[in-house]
C-alpha cells in the first residue's frame, strides 16, 4: 500500500501523514512569508541602500528570476528523491535568508535573496509533490488545500511582525529576514519525521537507476498534457501576479486610499481568505477537479476585474475580500492538475517545466506588462491594465475544458524508460 488508509468519507490523517505534514508545510509557509516580506520591506530597503524606485523594481525582477533557476533543482527530485531535495533546500534557504539580513549593499542583498528564492521555490514545489504522493486521490484535494493555506498564513505574518522588529532600530526590516531563517531550527526537530515518499521508493525499486531525461516528459503520451499544464501555469501567474502586486498601488494612486485603509482591507482579505483553501480542498474531492477549477477561476477573475474597476471604498474592499478568497487557491488548482496527470517518474519534471520555467515567466513578465499597458496612450491606468490581464484566468478555464482530462477518472499512462530513451536518441 502507498499509505495507510483513512476513514471513508472523513478527512483523517494517518500517523505517517501527521508526522510529515508539519515539515512540508514549512516550505509553503515561508514561501508566502518571503513573498510578502520583500514587498512590505521594499521602501525601507530602498532607503537603506539609497536607491531609486525604478532600481527597486528592477531588484524585484532580478530576484524573481530565481524561480526559473529552481527548475533545475526541482527536477532532481525525480533522480535523488523528494526528501533530500526538500531538506537541503530548507537548509540553504534558511542560511541565505540570514545572510540577507547581514547585507551591507544592494549587490549583496540581490545575490543572497536570489539564491534564497531559488531554494524557497524548490521547498514549495517539492512539498506539493510530497503531499500529492502521500495522499489518496479521495483526500488529496483537501491535503493540498491545507498545504497551500500555510502560504496564506505566512503572508499575514510580516505585516504583524514589522512593527515589532521596527522597535529595534538596528534590525528593522533585517529582523524579518532573521525570522526567515527559523526553518533551520525547525528542521532539527522535524527532519526525522519526513520519510521518502512511498511512491518514489516503489518507483526506484522497480526502475533502479533508470532516471528519466530532462525532456522525457515531452514524449508521447504526456506531451499534450504537458503543453496544456505549461499554458495553465503561465496564464494563471500572469493574472495572479498582476492582481496581487498592484492592489495597493492602484487604490493609493487612483482612488486616494491612505495607508490605514490599505492595511485594514489587506489584513482582512488575507485572513478571511484562509477559508478558501478549506473550501477548494473539499470541492476538489467532492465534485471533481475540473468543476472546482471552473468555479474558482471564474469567480476569481470577475472579482479581480471588479477590484480594479470599482471606485467606492466599500465596493473595492468587498471585491478584494472575495478576490483573495478565490485567487489565493489558484496555485492549488494548477498544482493538483500537474501532480495528478503524470506518473511518479515524471512528476518532478512536469512541475519544473510547468511551474518553474513557463509559469514563472508569466510571474516575471506581469509587472512589466502592467507598466506597459497602463501608459496613457494605451489603457491609461493600472486598473485597466490589471483588468485586461485578469482575462488570463478565463483562458485557464478554456485550457482545462478543451485540453485537460478530469484527473480523478484519468488513467495515467505508465512511464516506459526504454521507449523514452529510444525517442530521445
Amino acid at each position: 500500500m502507498v499509505e495507510e488508509k483513512q476513514s471513508s468519507g472523513k478527512f483523517v490523517l494517518s500517523h505517517r501523514q501527521k508526522l510529515l505534514m508539519p515539515l512540508v508545510m514549512i516550505g509553503a509557509f515561508f514561501e508566502g512569508f518571503d513573498f510578502m516580506v520583500v514587498n512590505l520591506a521594499l521602501p525601507y530597503i530602498k532607503d537603506a541602500f539609497n536607491i531609486t524606485e525604478q532600481v527597486a523594481s528592477y531588484t524585484l525582477s532580478v530576484i524573481a528570476i530565481g524561480a526559473l533557476v529552481a527548475f533545475f533543482v526541482v527536477r532532481m527530485s525525480d533522480r535523488v528523491g523528494r526528501r533530500p531535495i526538500f531538506i537541503w533546500s530548507v537548509v540553504i534557504y534558511s542560511v541565505f535568508s540570514l545572510l540577507t539580513a547581514l547585507s551591507v549593499n544592494l549587490e549583496m542583498f540581490i545575490a543572497f535573496q536570489f539564491i534564497a528564492r531559488v531554494f524557497l521555490v524548490v521547498c514549495w514545489a517539492v512539498g506539493f509533490i510530497i503531499v500529492a504522493e502521500e495522499f489518496d486521490a479521495e483526500y488529496r484535494g483537501r491535503a493540498l488545500g491545507f498545504f497551500q493555506g500555510a502560504a496564506a498564513i505566512g503572508a499575514i505574518f510580516p505585516s504583524l511582525l514589522l512593527p515589532v522588529v521596527a522597535m529595534i532600530p538596528v534590525l528593522h526590516w533585517r529582523g524579518l529576514y532573521i525570522i526567515g531563517a527559523l526553518p533551520l531550527i525547525l528542521l532539527i526537530f522535524f527532519a526525522k519525521n519526513l520519510p521518502e515518499t512511498q511512491r518514489f521508493t516503489e518507483m526506484k525499486e522497480g526502475k533502479g537507476e533508470n532516471t528519466p531525461s530532462l525532456f522525457a516528459v515531452f514524449n508521447a503520451p504526456y506531451r499534450k498534457n504537458l503543453f496544456a499544464i505549461m499554458a495553465l501555469w503561465f496564464f494563471m501567474y500572469i493574472s495572479y501576479s498582476a492582481a496581487m502586486n498592484f492592489f495597493a498601488l492602484r487604490v493609493e494612486s487612483e482612488l486616494g486610499w491612505n495607508e490605514n485603509q490599505v492595511g485594514l482591507v489587506t489584513a482582512l482579505a488575507f485572513t478571511l481568505g484562509l477559508a478558501g483553501y478549506v473550501v477548494v480542498g473539499k470541492l476538489l474531492d467532492k465534485i471533481g477537479r475540473k468543476k472546482t477549477a471552473y468555479i474558482f477561476f471564474g469567480i476569481g477573475s470577475l472579482a479581480v476585474m471588479t477590484v480594479f474597476q470599482a471606485q467606492g471604498f466599500a465596493q473595492v474592499a468587498l471585491a478584494q475580500i472575495v478576490g483573495v478568497f478565490f485567487t489565493g487557491t489558484f496555485t492549488v488548482l494548477c498544482a493538483t492538475f500537474t501532480n495528478e496527470l503524470f506518473p511518479t517518474e515524471l512528476r518532478g519534471n512536469a512541475t519544473a517545466w510547468g511551474n518553474n520555467i513557463i509559469g514563472r515567466l508569466g510571474q516575471i513578465a506581469a509587472p512589466a506588462l502592467v507598466g506597459f499597458l497602463s501608459a496613457p496612450m494605451l489603457l491609461n491606468g493600472i486598473g485597466n491594465a490589471v483588468t485586461l490581464m485578469a482575462v488570463g484566468v478565463l483562458i485557464c478555464i478554456l485550457i482545462i475544458a478543451m485540453f485537460l482530462p478530469e484527473p480523478l477518472t484519468y488513467k495515467i499512462p505508465p512511464y516506459n524508460a526504454d521507449q523514452s530513451a529510444s525517442k530521445s536518441s
